[in-house]
């Protein structure tokens, strides 16, 4: 059985650990990274727009982003009437698993783009958003590859950043680095830049050695800025899956060392 790296955020560990217990791994956890909701002004705007029905289009990128939205909508009206109001806009989520947390607050995605990713949406999305307000609401590391793809596409485009990632250096993360040194990990799981950036340097504080001994082992990296962050450390990338997906990632895992 494969020894698995697995960062995620605290809120999503024991569902995580469970996912890769069930591909057939034997898990390792450990958290890079704090969720903070983030309460802004830009937010107030946007729920003031929204009253209006100014945002033809509301994009939604994780579950975080999901519950980050309802947790900050209460600072203003009930979730009945905010779940009410914001369905007279098209609300896009970026996969099923963004999707089904919305429908579990009963709120009805309109669309999921075929390639569950930033580009997936852009793609999707492209000949449909010029001259419209488009709203998306995600962590303050979401990547330019969003934004900037609707700017291009004629869109008028508001980023919130609706909950931040905090670097966290707790017992389990310097387990994790540990273990890593001691070459007891078969492959990493790396699920957004920020948590990457973390782990490495994490690592790195302990050993110049840090950088080879991550390259010694698979490393999935869940998306293409993910990608780009580790390759910016030095870490080699062995697989990004299709869909920007914490199961598509363990998929393609499970498939790379079945033919190995």
């Amino acid at each position: 059985m494969k020894t698995l790296a697995v960062m995620r955020p605290k809120n999503r560990l024991d569902k995580s650990e469970q996912m890769a217990r069930s591909a057939g791994f034997n898990p390792v956890c450990a958290s890079p990274v704090e969720i903070v909701f983030n309460r802004s002004q830009q937010y107030a705007e946007f729920i003031d727009n929204l009253s209006k029905s100014l945002v033809d289009y509301l994009i939604i990128t994780s579950t975080n982003g999901a519950e980050a939205m309802i947790s900050l909508s209460s600072d203003f009206m009930s979730q009945d009437d905010f779940i009410k109001l914001i369905s007279e806009t098209n609300i896009i989520a970026i996969g099923p698993v963004s999707a089904g947390a919305l429908s579990n607050l009963n709120i009805h995605v309109s669309e999921i783009p075929s390639e569950y990713s930033s580009r997936g949406i852009v793609e999707s999305l492209s000949g449909k958003v010029k001259g419209k307000n488009v709203y998306i609401l995600r962590s303050d590391h979401g990547d330019k590859i969003l934004s900037q793809g609707l700017t291009d596409a004629g869109a008028n485009v508001t980023d919130i950043p609706v909950y931040r990632l905090m670097k966290t250096k707790d017992e389990d993360l310097m387990n994790l680095a540990r273990m890593t040194l001691a070459g007891e990990i078969d492959a990493f799981a790396f699920t957004s830049a920020l948590s990457a950036s973390s782990f490495i340097e994490a690592v790195c504080s302990l050993s110049d050695e840090a950088v080879s001994k991550i390259n010694s082992a698979t490393v999935a990296a869940i998306g293409y800025p993910t990608k780009e962050r580790l390759e910016s450390l030095g870490i080699k990338v062995d697989i990004v899956p299709k869909d920007a997906t914490y199961s598509s990632m363990l998929d393609s895992l499970v498939a790379a060392f079945a033919h190995s």
